[in-house]
């Protein structure tokens, strides 16, 4: 089953913050700390009577919420960025992927690598998209609009067993609402 794929905005936006938001959990050192200088503030605000109790909270409440929301920011900032860098508005051409019963083949332009099943580290299938990580660090998204995504799945869940997640989501595929047909 062969896939060409054209990675457009959307998709890289929806697989990154995926990828870094829910599987990586990068948002939980932001959140530990947000609650820690939140609890830190609210002590010094039940001890109101102490001389600076008042200003040191307030600080360390500006602080803990501060830093998650620059961090936040930041992250999407930086998502914008790199999809302006990649030229991914009007979707571009990155590679084509063939799944068959023996390896997973992938060729661009200038390379071409096949990557065997049994060595592949985990594969997720969201709504409208299924992410095939090679290893912890380097996956290959096969959106929705692009391949038979039950066929696609059948294979990759024969092939991986048990590093396989369907990821529930009660998101409603955002291709299809709005555009007209």
């Amino acid at each position: 089953m062969e896939t060409k794929v054209v990675l457009d905005s959307r998709t890289f936006r929806e697989f990154t913050i995926f990828d870094m938001l829910a599987r990586r959990k990068a948002w939980k050192s932001p959140v530990t700390f947000a609650s820690i200088m939140t609890i830190s503030a609210i002590v010094c605000f039940i001890m109101h009577k102490t001389d600076g109790a008042v200003l040191l909270g307030s600080i360390l409440l500006m602080i803990g919420l501060g830093m998650p929301i620059v961090y936040f920011s930041s992250f999407f900032l930086n998502l914008k960025e790199e999809i302006k860098k990649q030229k991914l508005s009007q979707g571009r051409y990155v590679y084509t992927i063939n799944l068959d019963s023996s390896a997973i083949h992938v060729r661009n332009e200038k390379e071409e690598a096949t990557y065997q099943w049994d060595k592949a580290y985990h594969a997720y299938r969201n709504y409208d998209a299924i992410y095939i990580y090679i290893t912890s660090e380097r996956a290959f998204i096969l959106p929705s609009e692009k391949t038979d995504q039950d066929k696609a799945w059948d294979l990759i869940s024969k092939k991986m067993k048990d590093k396989c997640t369907k990821i529930q989501s009660n998101k409603i595929n955002l291709r299809s609402v709005g555009e007209k047909s």
